[in-house]
């Protein structure tokens, strides 16, 4: 069993990418979901797929999103602290022009995506929690909208797709993925926490 922040970490693809926030990094992210769970209280705002943005969300999302910025770069359209307005998108692209979707990270964990997302959008899986996060892979939309990966995972909802890990492209084949890109831990520590769960991975290790 491996352990990161004193609960269990399950590493789920050989060629994942990691992504580790230091403390400064998941202080700012979080600070982006107490602004936008406030916003989302006071005007009692629903997703379109029918749920309220509760802070457990937000701050998971936004932790996810900012994982994912810190190795490919581009926009994030959370980054502006100080604009409203992208406060307030719950439509537009997350990172570089994708849609990302987070998951703590359960030996099945799967991308979900939804009959109202887009066909051409790009959704990325974000895998983990606390600081630590495993960049998975990707699909599109019209890719995942197959009948095998239709199910209903919340009998309140629409049904959606549930596209499992383990069938989604490789992360290193995501549109502008960064070639020279490496695993991103914090510290030592956690890159021999990661070699443990899997060790035939190839990463570098980055301070």
């Amino acid at each position: 069993m491996i352990w990161y922040a004193n609960r269990p970490f399950v590493v789920h693809r050989d060629d994942s990418v990691f992504s580790e926030l230091t403390i400064d990094e998941w202080e700012e992210s979080g600070l982006m979901a107490v602004r936008r769970a406030a916003q989302s209280e006071r005007t009692q705002l629903r997703n379109v797929a029918g749920a309220f943005r509760d802070m457990f969300h937000e701050l998971s999302s936004m932790h996810a999103e900012k994982a994912l910025h810190l190795v490919i770069g581009g926009t994030w359209h959370q980054y502006e602290r100080d604009n409203e307005g992208h406060l307030r998108n719950l439509k537009g692209a997350d990172v570089a022009g994708h849609q990302v979707r987070q998951a703590a990270g359960g030996r099945n964990s799967s991308l979900i995506v939804r009959p109202h997302d887009r066909d051409d959008d790009i959704f990325v899986l974000v895998l983990g929690w606390h600081r630590l996060y495993e960049l998975t892979g990707w699909m599109t939309g019209a890719e995942a909208k197959q009948r095998a990966f239709l199910c209903a995972p919340d009998p309140s909802r629409p049904k959606a797709w549930m596209v499992p890990n383990q069938k989604l492209h490789p992360i290193r084949e995501l549109p502008n993925f960064p070639q020279n890109a490496t695993d991103r831990f914090v510290s030592k520590k956690t890159h021999d926490i990661v070699r443990l769960a899997c060790p035939h991975r190839k990463e570098e290790h980055g301070e």
